[in-house]
């Protein structure tokens, strides 16, 4: 009887041990876990793009320019001190006399009142079809690489990145290159406008540019 007892010990024993060797070489959960997590990581890139940054233009850029009329090219040669025929480029100033002495405005994204970012993020969707994050922050850390600080190099279209106040972090201001040393940026309290990057103001607060327009 004590070895009959034995026997289905060891039956009992060598049985319990089986499941849980195959419990321990068992993938089922640990697909179900990944496949749980491929789900999880489908829903919040689904997310994502509603919330996204990046968000498609919703002004999107014109495939019919604009001509300036003789009055506003006259206008852009003098605020930015060039020969007339330097304005080249007529949709991004045609853009740029749309939106000139709109109120600065805090998170503002309209042309009842601009911030400095939401104005440049919608003049490079419209001027060069271009989508750019919000915020200047998210703007500067767009593409890194593309930053230079020798100002001697830049061309129109370029960033340029401002720290307006010493507890600001890396950056709280951004404008676009125009030409002559000049830069347009909704600007507080001016709103936006164009603006000579010369000044002891803004040398003092300027930080870095960026080129991510494949210009020659």
């Amino acid at each position: 009887m004590k070895i009959k007892l034995s026997f289905v010990l060891v039956i009992v024993l060598l049985t319990a041990c089986s499941r849980k060797t195959l419990k321990g070489n068992d993938y089922s959960y640990y697909k179900s876990e990944i496949e749980k997590s491929k789900r999880q990581e489908l829903l919040q890139k689904e997310a994502d793009k509603k919330n996204n940054t990046l968000q498609e233009p919703s002004h999107p850029i014109n495939k019919t320019p604009r001509y300036l009329s003789a009055e506003e090219r006259k206008k852009f040669s003098t605020l930015l001190e060039v020969p007339e025929k330097e304005i080249k480029n007529e949709r991004l100033y045609a853009v740029i006399e749309e939106w000139l002495g709109t109120p600065y405005d805090w998170g503002g994204t309209t042309k009842k009142g601009v911030d400095c970012s939401s104005y440049v993020q919608q003049l490079y969707q419209k001027v060069y079809g271009q989508a750019l994050p919000r915020t200047s922050l998210e703007q500067f850390y767009l593409d890194t690489k593309s930053h230079f600080r020798n100002q001697e190099y830049l061309k129109e279209g370029d960033l340029i990145f401002f720290r307006l106040r010493h507890q600001d972090k890396v950056v709280s201001h951004v404008g676009v290159y125009l030409q002559n040393g000049k830069f347009t940026g909704s600007n507080s309290p001016h709103g936006v406008q164009i603006a000579d990057l010369n000044a002891d103001y803004w040398q003092d607060k300027y930080v870095a540019c960026a080129r991510l327009l494949n210009t020659p």
